[in-house]
């Protein structure tokens, strides 16, 4: 890690990430399809925004395993990913001391979904496998690879925008007339 942060909300806020070019479709079928829709590397981890549509659209659609769920009302993407160290890690399970595999928003209409899932550290050189499913939804397992060195490079690029949060403002100027653009629009 480039950059040493209080909290992941503090690295979040702190910098500017790195976009990887062509995040990969991760597991299509006639009845649904999932996909990354973009990979943004940070200095201290990467954070895959995940996207799925399904023909199904009387069911939600949900980032974690099966049985935190109303099997009426939803089926659940199943997503983990195979370091290149070896490391397995998925969603709704413990990690070994050091590395997180999370949701970190998920959101959606019944049929679709967008999600964020962040994984941190950053992944040790060599192949990462991202492995998803929608059991459900009779989705089997598939496996994509992204190349780790490629996600270590972009992370030694990240651009740190500020050392410490930002000094508050208050309400920062709301509701007081000036010569802003904003300030001009009532």
């Amino acid at each position: 890690m480039r950059f040493d942060y209080s909290t992941m909300t503090e690295g979040f806020r702190s910098e500017r990430p790195i976009p990887l070019s062509s995040p990969p479709e991760l597991n299509k079928t006639g009845s649904a399809v999932v996909w990354l829709s973009s990979v943004a590397v940070y200095s201290f981890g990467v954070m895959f925004s995940v996207s799925a549509l399904t023909r199904q659209s009387d069911l939600g659609l949900i980032l974690g395993a099966e049985e935190h769920v109303d099997s009426a009302r939803y089926a659940s993407i199943l997503f983990g990913v195979e370091l290149g160290d070896g490391t397995k890690l998925a969603i709704d399970r413990r990690g070994p001391r050091g590395v997180v595999l999370e949701v970190r928003s998920s959101n959606g209409n019944t049929g679709a979904l967008h999600g964020t899932i962040f994984l941190g550290p950053v992944p040790p050189p060599g192949p990462l496998h991202i492995v998803t499913a929608i059991p459900r939804l009779g989705v089997s397992e598939a496996a994509v690879t992204i190349d780790g060195n490629q996600i270590i490079e972009a992370s030694e690029q990240v651009e740190r925008l500020w050392t410490a949060p930002p000094p508050s403002h208050g309400l920062g100027g709301a509701g007081l007339r000036g010569g802003s653009w904003f300030s001009r629009l009532d």
